[in-house]
This record gives C-alpha cells, sequence and structure tokens, in this order.
C-alpha cells in the first residue's frame, strides 16, 4: 500500500465508503465530473470544497485504487488469497492450516485446580429437571392436552401448600401418596359360569400412586373453593394431617381384601 494512499485515508474519516463509491464508480471507465461530484458529497456538512481540489482528490483515489487492485491479483487478474497474503519468498500459503495452528496455539490448559474440581463435578450427581412423581400426578390433573394449565394448577397448590405448613411440598405429597396408596386392589374373577368372585391383587408403585391421588382429586373436587387449585391444596393439607376420607377407602380395600384373601387360590389354577 503507497504512502499517498495511507495519506489520503487518514484524512478523510468516511474512506470505507469513498473507496467503495470511487471503485463503483471507475470500474465502468466514467469521467472525473461524477467522480468529483461524488468527493463533494462525501466532505463534511458546512466544509467549503473547491472543484479543482475535488478533481485532483478523485484522480488520487483512483491512482490508489488501482495500484491496491493490481496488489491483491495475481499476474492472470484472479485474486487468490493463498498467494495475496503469502509472506515474501513463498509463492502459497495454505491459510486453513495457518488458522488451526493459532487456535492451537492458544489452546486452552486448565489448572490442577480446575482438573480437581472438574473430577469432583463428574462424581456429583446431577438432580432430574423435574420430579418424575410430580410430572405423574400433574399428568392425572390434565384435562384435553392442556398441560401447561396442569402445571400451574399443581404449582400454584403446592405453594399455597408450603405456605400453611411451612415443608417441602414436594416431599410431602410423595410422603401422602405413599401412606395412601393401597397394597392390593380386588378383581373380579369368574370361571365361565355365573358366579364370580373377588380376588385380591398386589398393586404396583405406579399403580399406588394413581389410585392415592384419584382419591385426593375426587375430595379435592368435593370442596367449596372456585379455584382447583385452592381446592387441591386444601385436600393434601388435610390428608397432611390424616383428615382425608382417602385414607378411610385404603382402609376399606385392605378389609375386602382380607375377607376375600381365600380366593387367592382362585389364580393358581
Amino acid at each position: 500500500m503507497s504512502v499517498a494512499f495511507r495519506a489520503l485515508r487518514a484524512q478523510s474519516p468516511l474512506v470505507t465508503r469513498a473507496i467503495r463509491v470511487q471503485s463503483r464508480t471507475y470500474s465502468s471507465g466514467s469521467g472525473f465530473d461524477s467522480a468529483a461530484k461524488t468527493l463533494v458529497g462525501l466532505k463534511r456538512p458546512g466544509e467549503k470544497v473547491d472543484r479543482e481540489q475535488a478533481d485532483q482528490e478523485a484522480k488520487l483515489w483512483i491512482e490508489e485504487l488501482r495500484k491496491l487492485q493490481g496488489e491483491l491479483v495475481d499476474k492472470d487478474g484472479v485474486y487468490r488469497p493463498e498467494r495475496v497474503f503469502a509472506p515474501q519468498g513463498t509463492q502459497e500459503v495454505d491459510l486453513v492450516q495457518q488458522v488451526i495452528n493459532e487456535q492451537s496455539a492458544h489452546k486452552f490448559q486448565p489448572t490442577a485446580e480446575q482438573l480437581e474440581e472438574a473430577a469432583r463435578a463428574k462424581s456429583m450427581p446431577i438432580p432430574s429437571k423435574r420430579d418424575e412423581t410430580i410430572e405423574f400426578l400433574t399428568n392425572l390433573i390434565m384435562r384435553h392436552g392442556r398441560k401447561a394449565r396442569a402445571e400451574k394448577i399443581m404449582s400454584q397448590a403446592l405453594y399455597l401448600v408450603h405456605l400453611r405448613l411451612r415443608t417441602d411440598p414436594v416431599e410431602l405429597v410423595k410422603r401422602i401418596v405413599e401412606d395412601m396408596g393401597p397394597l392390593v386392589k380386588l378383581k373380579r374373577y369368574t370361571d365361565g359360569g355365573a358366579r364370580s368372585e373377588l380376588v385380591p391383587i398386589p398393586m404396583s408403585p405406579r399403580q399406588r400412586q394413581h389410585q392415592a391421588w384419584s382419591w385426593i382429586v375426587e375430595a379435592a373436587n368435593k370442596r367449596g373453593s372456585k379455584d382447583f387449585s385452592v381446592r387441591l391444596a386444601e385436600e393434601i393439607i388435610a390428608a397432611a394431617e390424616g383428615n382425608s376420607p382417602g385414607f378411610e377407602k385404603r382402609d376399606l380395600q385392605h378389609k375386602n381384601a382380607v375377607v376375600n384373601r381365600a380366593f387367592v387360590k382362585l389364580l393358581q389354577k
């Protein structure tokens, strides 16, 4: 890059725009008159511009742009970065490999303390984003696929429980459904004749949670508040205090299972 071009670049703060405009103006071989008008438009507001001075500046710009263009293209007139930016004494340079080498030279090297902390972090258990039990119970109160509304109801109910009891509502709900969930259910069994009997069958953990939560939701729907989240929170609080009708239904189901325990042998046939 010549000295004259550097001097012109230092004089004007709009050099980038001037280069773009002038290279576009003179690429088609147009005269210096339009270029002089363009340079006049690039001057600062209120600055006096001489027409002859503008023509001289335009000529200098074009000469320097042509010199710069000659420096950036090879002998065939084609712009090849690997040849243009090659250091002296070499014909071509691998720009991709050069960037890789520069990045490798500045690669991050962790310290001993950072390596020790990373090793400790690997052994730490990462908690799940959402509790599986609460997610399961939320899906049970969802209606018509409106998951966001069900999550809002559940979060509001848990918040009200926390305000009332000042304890972790998630762990409280998990403990309630564990205590209220029945161990067995009664399934009607028939051998193909007119006689049928109720046979007690053990329930899985998910089935126990489903049954207990169904009793809680059923009791919550009978409460007087118009907001379901408030009714649900009131029923959870009552269940925490042992006053929910779900416990009575659990005991009744266990009693019926004991009464019909003799029919378990029917499942072994």
